[in-house]
């Protein structure tokens, strides 16, 4: 399923499923999707707090329900990420969704309902910014809007290839960690034959490794078609091992391509990547071979 384009006056919701919500940082983020044209719904929780969560599960839960029943919600973005919205796929109803998809955008520890709506669902979901850094990235809320408009996704040059080839498949994945810890629940990524994405922050080179040998060892890479790494700000030091020795160390034996550099998520998250889209890498260049809204 493809989400409707965004029009402007559309309304677009914003939720928070995950961590608590910088109320000054999510105003100015508001404040940018108002000038471009939208109207702004916010979840009733999104500035409630249970310890580190935006809300208590069934609040959040709720929210998600709410804004995903509302039939004039044209699109739901989220505030931010942090961590919480993977202890909300049990409580999570879809019937809503696939009677009415809508773009549904973040990133990070998003990446838990990004790939759960692209899989349970069949709805394209966005790998893209989100609200509270919408006044930081204006290159990237650029791009998502253009994007969510029905704007044709650019030909992405990778920064590096480190194994050469061409690839297709569906674009799954996101942020590494998240990734990782859904191996083993009921929500596990289907790698096969897609084309796998993974991004991260501030994770150390050992841990890097970890996670990807942990991926490998539960057969998530083993009939992937291909993989492109993002960014992975406050990883790698200058003078010890690059992503590039720890990825190619681990995946060693692995006949796909690779590349890296692709800006979407932390860093410098210029780009949305829709999950759940056919895609293909070759020299380089990452291509999204459909249209990704109706």
């Amino acid at each position: 399923m493809k989400p409707p384009r965004l029009r402007p006056g559309d309304r677009i919701g914003v939720l928070a499923p995950a961590g608590v919500v910088d109320a000054e940082a999510l105003a100015r983020g508001v404040a940018v999707i108002e000038a471009a044209g939208f109207r702004v719904d916010q979840g009733a929780s999104v500035f409630a707090r249970d310890r580190y969560l935006a809300g208590d599960d069934a609040a959040r839960a709720g929210d998600w329900h709410a804004m995903m029943a509302d039939g004039d919600v044209a699109a739901v973005f989220c505030a931010r990420g942090g961590y919480g919205s993977g202890r909300l796929l049990p409580w999570l109803d879809l019937s809503s969704v696939r009677r009415r998809p809508r773009a549904f955008v973040g990133h990070s520890d998003l990446t838990f309902l990004l790939n759960h709506l692209a899989q349970a669902a069949g709805l394209i979901s966005f790998h893209g910014p989100m609200v509270s850094w919408f006044a930081e990235q204006p290159e990237a809320v650029a791009n998502l809007f253009d994007l969510l408009a029905g704007g044709a996704p650019p030909a992405i040059e990778a920064d590096e290839v480190w194994r050469d080839g061409a690839a297709e498949g569906v674009l799954v994945g996101g942020c590494l960690s998240i990734v990782a810890a859904m191996v083993g629940t009921p929500w596990q990524i289907d790698t096969r034959g897609a084309l796998l994405f993974l991004e991260d922050v501030n994770e150390r080179p050992y841990r890097v490794d970890r996670m990807l040998t942990q991926l490998r060892q539960a057969g998530s890479l083993a009939e992937v078609a291909g993989l492109v790494f993002g960014e992975m700000p406050g990883t790698f030091d200058a003078d010890g091992p690059t992503l590039a020795d720890v990825v190619l160390d681990v995946c060693e034996d692995l006949a796909v391509p690779i590349v890296a550099g692709v800006p979407s998520g932390h860093g410098r998250g210029t780009l949305t990547l829709p999950l759940g889209a056919r895609a293909r890498i070759e020299g380089g260049r990452l291509r999204i071979l459909e249209t990704v809204v109706g």
